[in-house]
This record gives C-alpha cells, sequence and structure tokens, in this order.
C-alpha cells in the first residue's frame, strides 16, 4: 500500500475526528506540506514588513526553489510597479534565515494570490435625522424627478432610534 493510499485510509476510517485533529496527528502524512505553508507565510510577513502599502497588499511568496524565489502578485497592473521593487524584495529575503543563497526572483500573476480575506463590507446607515434633511431638501427642489430621488433615499433611514 503507498503512503497516499494509507492516508486516504486513515481519513476514511476516521470520518468522526474533526479536521483539525487529523492535521494535528503526527503521522497524517501532511505535516512536510503544513510545515512549509508556514515557512512561506511567515517569509511572505517579512516581505510585506518591507515594502510599504499598498504594495505590501499586493504581494505573496509563492515557493523557493533554489537559487529562486517565486512572489505571486494579484494584478498585471500590479506586477508592473512591483516589479521595479525585486532588489529590494530580494535582500529582504536573503535576510531570512536560510535565504543568503537567493539570487533572483521570479514574479507570477495569481489573481487573489496575495488578498487576505477581505472584511464584511459596512453598509452605510442614514440616520432618521439625515432623512429629514432629504426630504426637507426634496420640497425646496424645482426639478420633479430630483425630488423623488431624494425622497427614495430619505425611505432607507435606519428605523431604530437615533439621533
Amino acid at each position: 500500500m503507498s503512503r497516499f493510499q494509507a492516508n486516504i485510509s486513515i481519513i476514511a476510517m476516521s470520518a468522526s475526528k474533526s479536521l483539525s485533529r487529523i492535521l494535528a496527528a503526527p503521522d497524517n502524512g501532511l505535516q512536510p506540506l503544513i510545515d512549509h505553508a508556514r515557512h512561506l507565510q511567515s517569509l511572505t510577513d517579512a516581505l510585506r514588513r518591507g515594502i510599504d502599502q499598498p504594495f505590501s497588499d499586493h504581494i505573496s511568496l509563492g515557493n523557493v526553489r533554489g537559487d529562486t524565489a517565486v512572489i505571486a502578485v494579484d494584478s498585471p497592473a500590479w506586477l508592473s510597479k512591483i516589479r521595479y521593487l525585486g532588489p529590494a524584495l530580494l535582500h529582504i529575503l536573503q535576510q531570512q534565515p536560510g535565504l543568503a543563497s537567493l539570487q533572483k526572483i521570479q514574479f507570477k500573476v495569481v489573481p487573489n494570490a496575495a488578498l487576505p480575506p477581505s472584511p464584511p463590507s459596512h453598509r452605510a446607515v442614514l440616520s432618521r435625522r439625515g432623512a429629514d434633511i432629504l426630504k426637507n431638501a426634496a420640497t425646496g427642489m424645482e426639478d420633479p424627478k430630483l425630488a423623488a430621488a431624494l425622497l427614495r433615499l430619505a425611505r432607507h433611514a435606519d428605523r431604530r432610534k437615533t439621533l
């Protein structure tokens, strides 16, 4: 039985175990991959700390192969700007333990590779007072379409008690 088949058997037999318990098990066969991913994440964090925003929001370290670091950039537009930071990025990586022998950087466009999960968007709230101001403005409008639009906006006022 191959190592892969053994891992599948372990996972199938322990279907009742939580995924985190399976991943935490020392004999799951995935530990080298998990360790590598954590190492790449720590190197990505070091890269991001070493350069200014907004550039840092658009990169992540994809891999290190021999003397080459592969940096993922989330769009071609950012790639054209970040490419100029190549020497600085290489220097930052060379300062990290075990990476002094890096000689070059290869960039790849990987959409959404560098983006951390975006926070939930916050919807704008219109207070009752704001709605009253819109209604008053609508009554003084000569343009009936603009007045109707202001009244439609006023209907979106927050129904909770506000000042």
